[in-house]
């Protein structure tokens, strides 16, 4: 399942008070700049100041800002802006909310202007008047808010993507690694070389050299691989296809394999070393502990937008499906593919009316971007 990584627009090491205090900066930088314009006018015209209504047409206007950012900052979270919804969003929520923060913007320093004597009265004149006067410059907070918010959000979602990619190519080096261990394994080894002594008694040298050029070529493209996250599904049945040919050095004609593969899909991206681990538990548990010839089917094709991929043996299946899950290596697969796709994959795991169990897999079609 994703984690979800918080990244605090402040240091963590700093406490409540001190965060609330640069936020009350951050609002009185622009009062007291506009609060200098009347000083400066004094000073260039020689000319007399009302210092009451310069405080209040400054510090207020902008501190009543900070008032409603967290409103503007609650509107953003719910209706983010992308590529795909800005043309939807900002007609239908931001700019009838920007209208609706003017008006009472200019409401309430009506009411302040009242309250201080600045006017005698309140009437829809004077609201028209506030509303008017500075509405470029209140449009321009409303939007420099709103445009921090989603520098900071477009930010802290790519600090997320990138730690999923570093645990990605982590995840995807434990594979390669696991893949690397399992058959550097000496019990594996033993038993590989063991079989291609016995073709060497009997004279079959060429197929021994084929299973020691196969054995090369599977450790070859495993390394060559280490660090990808995606690559097509020719390259990953072709590794697949290394693997259970040195498997079937052990098992001989105890291990029968077939593949129905939609050849359109072959250009496809799926995740690197999606199909191995499952391969080799189905041989573990399907076909290992039976005395007689076992069956593993591996079918990939499409379903509309969707690649699905099928592995199923004829063993004895499971018991507890549940059970499957916290194996090792479908744990890790499963993992992978939220990391990769989120919550647009399924794995699942089902006992086949073959008796054996069936793996299902299903991603979005992606095509390949190599040559």
């Amino acid at each position: 399942m994703e984690t979800a990584i918080h990244v605090s627009p402040f240091p963590w090491t700093w406490p409540r008070w001190r965060k609330w205090t640069f936020y009350a900066i951050c609002w009185t930088i622009p009062a007291l700049v506009a609060l200098s314009y009347y000083h400066l006018n004094r000073i260039l015209t020689a000319s007399e100041v009302n210092w009451l209504y310069a405080v209040m047409t400054s510090v207020p206007w902008w501190y009543v800002w900070a008032v409603m950012t967290p409103v503007i900052l609650w509107v953003a979270r719910q209706y983010p802006i992308s590529r795909e919804t800005w043309k939807r969003t900002i007609p239908s929520v931001y700019i009838p909310l920007m209208l609706l923060l003017l008006v009472i913007h200019a409401a309430i320093n009506l009411f302040l202007f009242r309250v201080t004597g600045l006017h005698d009265t309140i009437n829809y004149g004077l609201l028209e008047v506030h509303f008017t006067s500075r509405m470029h410059v209140n449009a321009m907070a409303f939007w420099t808010v709103l445009g921090f918010y989603n520098a900071f959000d477009y930010y802290r979602k790519y600090q997320v993507r990138e730690r999923q990619a570093s645990r990605l190519e982590l995840q995807l080096a434990q594979a390669n690694l696991r893949a690397l261990k399992m058959q550097l394994n000496p019990h594996f080894l033993f038993n590989t070389l063991h079989s291609v002594s016995a073709l060497v008694r009997k004279n079959e040298n060429p197929m021994a050299i084929k299973m020691l050029g196969r054995l090369g070529e599977f450790l070859r493209l495993a390394l060559e691989n280490q660090g990808t996250q995606l690559v097509s599904l020719e390259e990953e049945l072709d590794f697949l296809e290394r693997y259970l040919e040195i498997e079937k050095i052990r098992f001989q004609e105890r291990l029968q394999v077939s593949m129905d593969v939609d050849a359109s899909l072959l250009e496809h991206n799926v995740p690197n070393l999606i199909l191995q681990p499952i391969v080799e538990n189905a041989i573990h548990h399907g076909i290992a502990p039976n005395s007689q010839a076992g069956k593993i089917q591996i079918n990939a094709f499409r379903a509309k937008d969707r690649l699905v991929m099928h592995v199923e043996d004829d063993g004895p299946g499971m018991k507890n499906i549940e059970e499957a899950r916290k194996g090792v290596g479908l744990s890790n697969t499963q993992e992978r593919l939220e990391r990769l796709y989120g919550d647009d994959q399924k794995l699942s795991f089902e006992n086949a009316a073959s008796g054996g169990l069936r793996v299902h897999i299903e991603i979005p079609l992606q095509e390949s971007a190599k040559p």
